[in-house]
C-alpha cells in the first residue's frame, strides 16, 4: 500500500501522493521509451485500496497529474482517473508542482474537490504537497504534517550484494520551532517536536529517491523537507506494508 489511512472522529481517510497520472506520456516524449497507459492500474489499485480499509473518503496530496507545462496529451487520461475513484468515493485533490490547471480539469466532475495548494488542516494533520509554505496557523495547531513530493525509497541489500529499491514511507520528529524559525522568520506559538509524515510516489512505474540521498536533495531543491533539521536517528523508515526497516542512521551505517 503506497499510502495512509487517517482515521478521525467521523472519517477514515485513504491519503495517497504522487499519482503523476500521465507519467507514460513523458517517458514516451522525452526519453523514447514507449510504456502501456497506467491509469486503469492506478484506478484498481486506488479503488482496492478503498474496499479494503472500508475508508469514506480519498485525498491525493499533490502531483495528481504528470504532464508539464501544459498538459495535452494527458488530460483525457487524468479526467478518466477521476471519474472513477470520485464515482466510487469522495476525492480530494491538494495540488502539487506538477498540478498546473488541475482546477480547470477536475471541474464538472462530480465528487472531486480541489483545495488550496497550501494545504487542509484536519483535526490534528496539516496535508499538502511539500512544494510550497504551509499557512503559519495551520503549521501551529498541526501535531502532524503529512506530504509527498519528494518519492522516497530504501534500497534492500542481502548478503549476496542483490538489491532492489523499494518505495518507503518515512517519519520524522523535527522541531516546530526551528522549521518556523526557518520558514517565516519567527517563532510559531506552538513549541515542542511535530511529527513529519512523507509518503512515496503512488504511480507503479515510479520506485522513487534512495532516502539516503533525500537529505542533500532537499537542502538545495523546492521542498517543505529543506526545512527540517535532519537527524539520522529521528528519521523512521517503512516499507509500505508498514514493515520497520531502521532508522535513516542504521541503514547509512550498514551501507
Amino acid at each position: 500500500m503506497r499510502g495512509v489511512v487517517l482515521s478521525l472522529r467521523r472519517e477514515k481517510i485513504l491519503l495517497l501522493a504522487d499519482t503523476h497520472v500521465g507519467y507514460e506520456v513523458e517517458l514516451r516524449r522525452e526519453r523514447g521509451i514507449n510504456v502501456m497507459s497506467q491509469t486503469r492500474k492506478l484506478i484498481d489499485g486506488v479503488l482496492e485500496l478503498v474496499d479494503h480499509h472500508g475508508v469514506t473518503s480519498v485525498a491525493i496530496l499533490g502531483d495528481v497529474k504528470h504532464e508539464l507545462p501544459v498538459p495535452r496529451e494527458s488530460v483525457e487520461e487524468v479526467k478518466t482517473f477521476l471519474r472513477a475513484v470520485a464515482r466510487k468515493i469522495p476525492l480530494l485533490l491538494i495540488p502539487g508542482n506538477h498540478d498546473s490547471l488541475l482546477q480547470e480539469i477536475a471541474s464538472g466532475i462530480e465528487g472531486v474537490e480541489v483545495a488550496p495548494a497550501r494545504g487542509v488542516l484536519l483535526e490534528r494533520y496539516l496535508l499538502f504537497h511539500g512544494h510550497v509554505k504551509p499557512a503559519k496557523e495551520d503549521l501551529e495547531r498541526a501535531e502532524g504534517v503529512i506530504m509527498g513530493h519528494t518519492h522516497p525509497a530504501v534500497v534492500i541489500r542481502d548478503e549476496l550484494g542483490y538489491a532492489v529499491k523499494e518505495p518507503a514511507i518515512l517519519k520524522i520528529y523535527a522541531s516546530r520551532t526551528k522549521i518556523c524559525k526557518a520558514l517565516y522568520e519567527e517563532p510559531c506559538k506552538r513549541r515542542g517536536k511535530i511529527k513529519v509524515v512523507v509518503l512515496p510516489a503512488s504511480h507503479p512505474l515510479i520506485t522513487g529517491v534512495d532516502v539516503r540521498e533525500i537529505p542533500k536533495m532537499a537542502a538545495e531543491g523546492r521542498t517543505f523537507l529543506k526545512y527540517i533539521e535532519w537527524d539520522p536517528e529521528s528519521v523512521e523508515i517503512y516499507l509500505t506494508d508498514f514493515t520497520f526497516v531502521g532508522t535513516l542512521s542504521d541503514i547509512t551505517n550498514v551501507a
